[in-house]
């Protein structure tokens, strides 16, 4: 029998906030016919003729959502009970050999359809009670945004007089690595804002921007400052001010993993040892400590990734997590920014990440947050704490049939689906889907070169649901590899030297999207491989449609919409 995945929890069933409705969700196999829902308040009894009394229960069909050759994604909305409980069970027609047959699904499984069963709840899977302040609360303008990742120190430089003293390097000529700097700041990204919005981006996400000695401030050593090179505070609520003119949100990078060794609490330590008052603040097994070993490998303590210059943060330790969560709302209020991204977001405690959560959406309750992850993030979005995180699953499955041509297309439609429907609707729709970043190499130069394919990958990413993210100069056909910072360089603003076929493309795209963007997180998606086996991917709502033809390595968009 085939197999059925749903429980009375995220990502199967919720409540979401925003659209007062009930969410719900189940997955199963292709012999599925049709699947219902019987719902009711579990303490809703009626007196029948008979005077016996039976439950009063309602039924609806659920749709298919997304379709492939062996699974199918189920869902429907119901009208927020009454009394805001609910049991419900599922009413499943399955086709078994020449026949359809009818089960019922509960707590208990499968078992072949008892209309007594149906209307006795006991079994049911159950929502007890919906307290909207546990529901999930991605806010509803992530689902609209169009990201554009830009890494500060390399994007613009628009005030030489703040730039890093003698070991500047030439914007056009030189080539980056991870200690040279070529003097990109804050106010040069204000001044791009127009090339921006003609792109058609909403939202700019930065790499961190606070005072810290490397060219990717991932080592944080003042978190309540903004690097004086990239322009300091005032900078920072110029850009952010100008941005929101133009319609444009801000989502800056924040480190609550790790410290700079060039912080002053971890300089006192180093300085005091067993005797500093910040020695809690991080995971030190013994002492002394030091911000240098012979294999560069922290020994004593616990860092990111062995690296002796960064730190573990201790979010267990009150004071540091007051310091911590006090630094990401003082952005908040002093600056206005929409969102924070959080870097190795999966190595910091639950509860912290809890806290951190609730304080910021005190301050700005549409706020935005995303955790820098790499694998499934099903733990913590399902634990609230956080709205998404960065998709690499989806971006890695894209690139490998795309751009390296490395799986079959069956492999990839059982990916692809697996991807956007992993998390709930509203958590699929705020996903920040993304196809490179300043931690891979960029998509161009992974595809060798093929901008067919690069275009290809493009086109899957901003018509499926959720958050798109491009990272900046992708646009213009910029190229680099993931080692050396040789996917960090300047971007590229001479003219000549760029993609404009790209630009114009990406333009397309992305008005397109934007211009469709309740049809695409309404619709349904049908993965299919045609007859003469190629790729087909067809989005349907109503009488609307767009279909994803992939033909001699071309992926071409037939739609009825404009």
């Amino acid at each position: 029998m085939t197999k059925i995945e749903h429980s009375a929890s995220l990502p199967w069933c919720y409540y979401d906030k925003y659209s007062k409705r009930m969410q719900i969700m189940l997955a199963a196999g292709t012999d599925i016919i049709s699947v219902n829902v019987i719902y009711g308040d579990p303490y809703d009894y009626v007196k029948n003729t008979n005077s016996e009394y039976t439950w009063h229960s309602n039924e609806i069909a659920l749709e298919k959502k997304y379709i492939t050759d062996n699974a199918i994604l189920w869902q429907v909305e119901l009208e927020l009970p009454k009394w805001r409980r609910m049991k419900y069970a599922f009413k499943i027609d399955i086709k078994e050999q020449n026949e359809v047959k009818q089960y019922y699904f509960s707590e208990n499984g499968i078992v072949p359809f008892p209309e007594s069963d149906i209307n006795d709840p006991h079994n049911h899977f159950f929502f007890p009670f919906i307290h909207e302040i546990d529901s999930p609360c991605v806010p509803t303008w992530a689902a609209n945004t169009v990201w554009y990742q830009i890494f500060p120190e390399r994007f613009m430089s628009g005030d030489d007089s703040i730039s890093p003293p003698s070991d500047k390097c030439d914007w056009e000529s030189d080539q980056p690595k991870h200690r040279n700097f070529f003097g990109g700041d804050l106010i040069g990204i204000k001044n791009k804002l127009g090339y921006l919005k003609n792109l058609g981006i909403t939202g700019i996400y930065l790499t961190p921007i606070f005072t810290s000695p490397s060219t990717h401030k991932y080592d944080i050593a003042d978190y309540l400052n903004v690097d004086p090179h990239f322009g300091g505070k005032k900078a920072l609520k110029a850009l952010v001010e100008e941005a929101h003119k133009h319609g444009i949100r801000i989502m800056l990078d924040i480190v609550f993993n790790h410290i700079g060794s060039k912080h002053p609490f971890w300089q006192d330590v180093l300085l005091n040892q067993e005797d500093s008052p910040y020695k809690d603040f991080f995971h030190i097994h013994s002492f002394p400590v030091s911000e240098r070993y012979t294999d560069y490998k922290a020994k004593n303590f616990d860092s990111f990734a062995f690296e002796a210059r960064m730190p573990k943060w201790n979010t267990e330790n009150k004071t540091a997590r007051e310091y911590l969560i006090g630094a990401a709302c003082y952005w908040i209020k002093e600056c206005n920014i929409d969102a924070w991204r959080l870097d190795v977001s999966d190595e910091v405690s639950f509860d912290f990440l809890r806290e951190f959560s609730s304080a910021v959406r005190q301050i700005k309750d549409d706020f935005y947050i995303i955790g820098e992850m790499w694998h499934d993030g099903t733990p913590w979005i399902n634990a609230n704490c956080f709205d998404s995180v960065m998709n690499y699953p989806l971006g890695f499955v894209i690139q490998d049939y795309f751009l390296k041509d490395k799986i079959t297309l069956a492999e990839f439609n059982r990916r692809l689906f697996l991807s956007i429907s992993r998390y709930s609707k509203m958590h699929t729709e705020g996903a920040f889907n993304l196809l490179d970043s300043h931690d891979t190499a960029r998509i161009l130069t992974v595809a060798n070169g093929n901008k067919q394919a690069v275009r290809n990958a493009l086109t899957m990413q901003l018509l499926l649901p959720g958050s798109p993210c491009i990272y900046y100069g992708t646009e213009i056909g910029m190229e680099g590899g993931h080692k050396n910072d040789d996917n960090r360089h300047p971007m590229v603003w001479n003219e000549k030297k760029q993609d404009k076929d790209l630009f114009k493309y990406m333009q397309y795209l992305i008005d397109f999207r934007i211009r469709n963007i309740d049809f695409i997180n309404k619709c349904s998606v049908d993965f299919s491989i045609s007859e003469d086996g190629n790729g087909k991917w067809i989005f349907r709502h109503e009488n609307k449609f767009i279909t994803l033809n992939y033909k001699k390595k071309k992926l071409e968009i037939e739609s009825n919409l404009t």
